[in-house]
């Protein structure tokens, strides 16, 4: 029992030893902490927790930034494949537009109509005058110009009035001296072209190849694309497209059988 006692004795001795050794080496541990600053401590602690942030969040941008790009060449294929809208006249090929290419590069010569940059006010008379009475001008003539996109009205070799104009596309609007025909009215619509014209007045082939306004839609309404074009490039099958007014007077004071020269 004696050597027992001493043993326990011993044991509790080496319990103390190894608890003050414990207790010392976690003083040394956090001795330097203690010694460090408060606010070296908080940056210390404050980079830790960016840095932890930052590894959590990236992964979810990095998707995000995925997501954003696949979303972006989604929308990239969508405008490229969309068609825009185009001129009423399917019928219009490359040689079209080659020919109107020409046509804009080459006709460059002034005229006596109003020219402005700006595009033609197809709602309004071509120029600031007075349409010429063709009771005063037993000569009148209309002379349409292709290349110039005009039609000038003449008496003789006296120029009286010019006339923005788009006419047919392809070269078809007909070459040649003709007359006006007494085919003629106040508007009328085609559904195979999907468009009309008001204030017509036939030139050939009695109600086929006209004077009209600009083109309208299936309400009457006129089309604006359509409508751009006038005194710049061709844009009928055709026909000759005028402003609103010019076509009126045509209709309405233009006699029948007066010459037409198209050239």
């Amino acid at each position: 029992m004696a050597t027992k006692g001493k043993d326990m004795a011993v044991w509790g001795l080496d319990s103390e030893r190894l608890k003050r050794r414990a207790l010392a080496m976690l003083r040394w541990l956090l001795d330097p902490i203690r010694r460090t600053p408060v606010v070296v401590t908080s940056a210390l602690l404050t980079l830790l927790l960016t840095v932890l942030i930052v590894n959590l969040i990236q992964p979810v941008d990095a998707a995000h930034a995925e997501r954003s790009a696949g979303a972006s060449a989604s929308s990239t294929a969508t405008v490229s494949a969309r068609q825009f809208p185009k001129a009423h006249h399917s019928g219009k090929s490359a040689s079209s537009s080659s020919s109107t290419t020409k046509n804009q590069t080459t006709r460059q010569k002034p005229d006596p109509a109003a020219t402005s940059a700006s595009p033609v006010d197809w709602l309004k008379p071509s120029q600031q005058v007075g349409y010429p009475d063709p009771a005063a001008h037993p000569g009148l003539s209309l002379e349409v110009s292709l290349q110039d996109q005009r039609v000038y009205v003449r008496d003789g070799s006296e120029l009286l009035y010019t006339m923005y104009a788009s006419t047919g596309m392809d070269d078809s609007t007909p070459r040649g001296s003709f007359r006006i025909q007494s085919e003629r009215g106040d508007h009328f619509y085609n559904p195979g072209e999907g468009m009309g014209a008001r204030y017509y007045t036939s030139f050939l082939n009695h109600g086929v190849f006209l004077f009209h306004s600009v083109p309208t839609d299936s309400r009457g309404g006129y089309i604006k694309e359509e409508a751009d074009m006038l005194g710049i490039r061709p844009g009928s099958h055709g026909c000759i497209r005028l402003t609103v007014p010019d076509a009126r007077w045509i209709m309405q004071s233009v006699p029948t059988g007066t010459p037409v020269l198209v050239k």
